[in-house]
């Protein structure tokens, strides 16, 4: 796809999913909470890399206080830095501020240098090849490119309708697909 129909594809997507009715998107959350927990992916990760879900996004509180409840985890959160992101180690919800376009981010001033863990990844658009489509600011294909030599288990986070079933994604060079995508509905 060029960059015209990502554009468009962008819009698209958002306009749907600002468009689930609040009962629909809290069933399509736990659904997803669900199926994250029972994918097993989390069952050896000591690190767990997270976004902090904003807006009409597929919801990672519950997933993030699950994670800070349990000692064999730690959780780490992104804060964008000018041009690039880094991760935070996070001890509790209350270490977040709004940040970045009002997304809320840690105020410690610790990144945590190495990434060895589990990263899940947010996205507008996935395929099936796990191709990606994120916000445009590629924050995230950064990052991976500089922690290349880390040991991360990316996952792509969405709702199902935002994977698309019967088209692919042109990935360019610099794009780096998650290992596995988790929905409401299916890991694909």
């Amino acid at each position: 796809m060029d960059n015209i129909n990502k554009s468009i594809l962008r819009d698209r997507i958002k306009k749907l999913r600002a468009g689930i009715p609040l009962e629909e998107r809290q069933e399509k959350d736990r659904l997803l909470y669900n199926n994250i927990v029972s994918s097993g992916v989390l069952d050896n990760a000591g690190q767990v890399y997270i976004f902090v879900s904003y807006g009409t996004e597929a919801d990672t509180k519950a997933v993030i206080e699950m994670l800070l409840g349990q000692a064999s985890h730690s959780v780490c959160v992104p804060r964008v830095n000018g041009n690039e992101m880094e991760f935070y180690r996070i001890n509790g919800l209350s270490d977040l501020k709004p940040g970045y376009n009002g997304i809320l981010e840690p105020v410690c001033d610790n990144p945590v240098l190495h990434c060895n863990g589990v990263m899940f990844m947010p996205g507008l658009v996935f395929d099936i090849y796990h191709g990606r489509i994120g916000y445009g600011g590629g924050f995230y294909d950064r990052y991976l490119y500089r922690h290349r030599d880390d040991n991360i288990y990316k996952i792509g986070l969405a709702y199902d309708f935002q994977v698309l079933k019967e088209e692919k994604i042109d990935m360019e060079a610099h794009d780096i697909k998650p290992d596995i995508i988790i929905t409401e509905n299916a890991l694909y």
